[in-house]
């Protein structure tokens, strides 16, 4: 039975991990349109900018995305799921 708990959260381990990865590879490319956005010749400041915010937006939202996995890993080594597929 461990054995099969322990592949259970190799499962559920490797999939949060997809899940982010996924999650950040979309907002490298959300991140590089915008940056390429903002070398647009004769491009108005205020949209320059506007397109610099939304790239360090796109940038940034991998902060939090990380640590939510981290969060995930805990709640998978803590056996919350395991728990609640007993119900």
């Amino acid at each position: 039975m461990p054995a099969n708990i322990d592949r259970r959260r190799r499962r559920y381990r490797r999939q949060a991990v997809l899940g982010v990865a996924m999650f950040g590879l979309l907002q490298l490319a959300c991140t590089a349109c915008f940056a390429a956005l903002c070398f647009i010749p004769g491009l108005p400041r205020w949209l320059f900018w506007l397109f610099a915010i939304a790239a360090a937006f796109c940038a940034g939202l991998m902060v939090p995305a990380l640590a939510v996995l981290r969060q995930r890993f805990k709640e998978i080594e803590g056996g919350e799921l395991d728990e609640a597929s007993e119900y």
